[in-house]
């Protein structure tokens, strides 16, 4: 009997080959020629290309690109190159004498293949908006026991985070002035703060961001991307928080105005990027940045069904990376479901997010999730505390 494996971790080769009997002065060098990956190398010159190709060849693997490469044609192209772990290696160490652009490519590759691997768990953030017109909990908890209550319920619940929020960014939505703003959210941040909950605070506006820290917020999650207020910047860099970029087209109000993109991920991608180059550019520390891809923030549904597929890929930018698809209207749209009636859809895209490497998932259900979460590691870990029950 043959039978066909998938490994999901380094750790899963790593038992198998135990479970065989392998040399273990060996097992790490077995194992990483079983880890495959795929990239895709953008615009890259037919001199850089050829290159590429020969080598990938050379090292028993192979890359796709434009047919014409080989006779000096186009000016560029793309490629798509896969390979193992340790045929990586290989090419980079072979790279590390040619120009600088090309080794520049292979270490890119390795520092991602690097950062995919390392050991993250997801946490749960758990959603608190302060507002009367969010598209799902608006005006639940505007009363300000009520939303102590519920930040501490979410806590209890398994929420390792608590992301506060006084302006409601549906689509649509009219922007509130600073001074409401801060009404609503500095006495729950300062309440919550006192209960030793990690808060969050859900704002675009530098003054907002920073009373919150003072009143103990530990994140600032701007949908803006760091562009809306130019004083933000400054909040972020000189307080040492954690920051969330957000990909967003528009404003709340003006993103779902006929939102286009001719390559989904591939414009969200850049944006980021960019937005990650201005921030450490700026001064903040990269250790503190996080990105969130924006689903549902001006796109279309195709374009969130893209990002939920192909979540994987923001690791390319080896950030830390949040989800936020709770109750979001693609999956109403995908499954008829009313937005009281999205909760397992919402759990699909935990488990992909989970699944995909995502470090933060942003949920208005957090018991549910947190169960998901837990038995996602039980499975995927092999808990030994699990085996004789």
């Amino acid at each position: 009997m043959v039978r066909i494996k998938r490994f999901y971790r380094n750790e899963d080769i790593i038992r198998e080959l135990e479970r065989i009997g392998t040399d273990k002065i060996i097992m790490e060098h077995i194992s990483s020629k079983m880890r495959f990956y795929t990239f895709l190398i953008e615009g890259v010159s037919p001199a850089i290309g050829n290159i590429i190709k020969q080598s990938a060849l050379s090292r028993g693997t192979d890359a796709g690109i434009n047919r014409l490469v080989i006779k000096g044609e186009p000016s560029s192209s793309d490629i798509l190159i896969g390979g193992t772990k340790k045929e990586f290696q290989y090419i980079y160490e072979m790279m590390k004498e040619q120009p600088f652009k090309i080794r520049n490519i292979f270490k890119e590759i390795m520092e991602t293949i690097d950062f995919v691997e390392k050991k993250r768990r997801t946490k749960i953030m758990g959603i608190l908006n302060v507002t009367p017109d969010s598209f799902y909990d608006g005006g639940r908890y505007n009363d300000l026991k009520a939303a102590i209550d519920r930040g501490i319920k979410m806590k209890e619940e398994g929420a390792d985070i608590i992301d506060v929020g006084g302006e409601s960014s549906r689509p649509g939505s009219e922007p509130v002035d600073e001074e409401t703003e801060k009404s609503r959210v500095f006495p729950v941040i300062e309440a919550l703060s006192k209960e030793g909950i990690t808060i969050s605070i859900d704002t675009y506006k530098s003054g907002v961001a920073e009373g919150a820290i003072k009143r103990g917020a530990k994140i600032v999650n701007d949908i803006s991307g760091l562009r809306f207020d130019k004083n933000m910047i400054d909040v972020v860099k000189n307080n040492d928080v954690d920051v969330v970029i957000m990909h967003m087209k528009g404003t709340p109000k003006n993103m779902q105005e006929n939102p286009y993109y001719e390559d989904t991920m591939k414009e969200i991608i850049d944006f980021l990027k960019e937005r990650i180059e201005f921030a450490e550019g700026s001064g903040v520390n990269p250790q503190r940045i996080i990105i969130d891809p924006g689903i549902g923030f001006g796109k279309r549904v195709i374009d969130n069904i893209k990002i939920m597929k192909n979540i994987f890929e923001f690791n390319s930018l080896r950030k830390p990376i949040l989800i936020g698809a709770s109750r979001k209207s693609f999956i109403g749209k995908l499954t008829g479901a009313d937005v009281n009636e999205r909760l397992p859809g919402s759990l699909l895209s935990v488990f992909l997010s989970i699944d995909a490497g995502v470090e933060y998932v942003r949920v208005h259900d957090v018991k549910e999730t947190k169960q998901v979460i837990e038995l996602y590691y039980r499975i995927m870990e092999e808990d030994d505390t699990i085996h004789n029950n």
